[in-house]
């Protein structure tokens, strides 16, 4: 991003969830209430109805000088977005707590069983914001930003910004354009048994198949795969690592803002445009008791704005905001592809699914997150 940043963002390392199960106990002890009192009570205000400029307006009549998020964004990336939001809504700080999505919601979790309110935004990957929705944790909001957005990224309680397209990926010095997977049946070939991997924990791609097409035909085709020698690898990084280096010539699934940029570098990877194409994505809500109401949804809607979108399209992302193209030439016409991502009913079974995933695979169960 060029120019400087104004206020450095603030971003705190995740605790332990023991050192939080600790806090929240030892504020429970002590009474309960934690800060709760100080929550303003902003039942009767119209959100929906405010623009930008009258959240910040009302932000700094009412004494707001920060917003605290739960982000799964890394501090580089989350800079990327504070950095133009402090300079352009001045006495406003964006302070970060950086953790995995799980982490940061059992945060949120735990401090409002205490009676503890510091958090004013989640911002994470949409099975665990759902779940958060479900405990009632967030604000029913519905963002003038997103007012354009694809119905399928927009809830009552949370809103999809940054979608993360996860199609099949191979080396292009060891796989050759013509032998290269078209559709996802392609992997089974003999020729490729033991030459295809998987992320060990994504379990996106394996539920968004039980969706698409049954969960018997789903639930058989990984199994196959898995006969056919389906390799794990922890991490997408490491995953889109092993297909630069030849050391897994086609994976099943690799995000396309990791794949991308190496490309764009010269690197020997690709990415296979299926129909549908696959992706979750990841979202902002408002904490229902919110302590700084105004300024929490005023940086919603700028993260959903234009300007907000154009960092998650900087980062090789695609934007919910169609007014905003994606970086990737190969997704910039939107009537050249389908996405396909979790409903409902897909995120209302994340653990049963995630389990799903491991069974299926022949794999020891480990939880979301662990």
């Amino acid at each position: 991003m060029a120019g400087h940043i104004a206020t450095t963002t603030r971003l705190r390392r995740s605790l332990a969830a023991g050192s939080v199960l600790a806090l929240s106990m030892a504020l429970a002890a002590c009474g309960g209430d934690g800060g709760g009192s100080d929550v303003p009570d902003v039942s009767d205000v119209d959100f929906d109805s405010m623009d930008m400029d009258a959240l910040y307006d009302a932000a700094i009549e009412n004494g707001e000088d920060k917003v605290t998020l739960y982000s799964v964004l890394s501090a580089e990336d989350l800079e990327v977005i504070a950095g133009p939001f402090e300079e352009k809504y001045p006495g406003i700080e964006v302070e970060g707590f950086e953790a995995q999505g799980e982490d940061s919601a059992a945060k949120m979790q735990e401090e409002s069983n205490a009676g503890v309110y510091t958090v004013d935004v989640l911002d994470t990957e949409q099975n665990t914001i759902y779940a958060i929705s479900e405990e009632g944790l967030l604000a029913e909001y519905s963002p003038p930003e997103a007012a354009d957005f694809d119905p399928a990224y927009k809830k009552p309680t949370f809103t999809g910004f940054r979608i993360q397209i996860k199609p099949m990926a191979y080396n292009t010095e060891l796989v050759s354009e013509e032998d290269a997977p078209q559709v996802y049946d392609d992997l089974l070939d003999p020729k490729w048994e033991g030459k295809v991997c998987a992320e060990a924990s994504e379990v996106s791609v394996f539920s968004l198949m039980i969706e698409d097409w049954g969960e018997e035909a789903a639930l058989a085709y990984w199994e196959e795969l898995n006969d056919n020698g389906l390799r794990f690898i922890s991490g997408q990084t490491s995953l889109i690592e092993s297909i630069v280096s030849g050391d897994c010539p086609l994976a099943t699934s690799a995000n396309v803002h990791g794949v991308a940029p190496l490309a764009d570098e010269g690197a020997p990877i690709t990415w296979v445009k299926t129909d549908p194409m696959y992706a979750n994505y990841g979202a902002v809500g408002v904490a229902k008791n919110a302590p700084h109401p105004y300024a929490a949804r005023l940086w919603m809607n700028f993260v959903l704005s234009p300007e907000g979108q154009q960092s998650v399209a900087d980062n090789w992302r695609i934007p919910a905001n169609p007014a905003v193209p994606p970086k990737e030439p190969e997704l910039q016409d939107p009537d050249s592809y389908n996405l396909m991502v979790a409903g409902d009913d897909i995120m209302e079974r994340a653990r049963e699914l995630n389990d799903l995933y491991y069974t299926t695979t022949d794999r020891p169960v480990i939880a979301p997150g662990g």
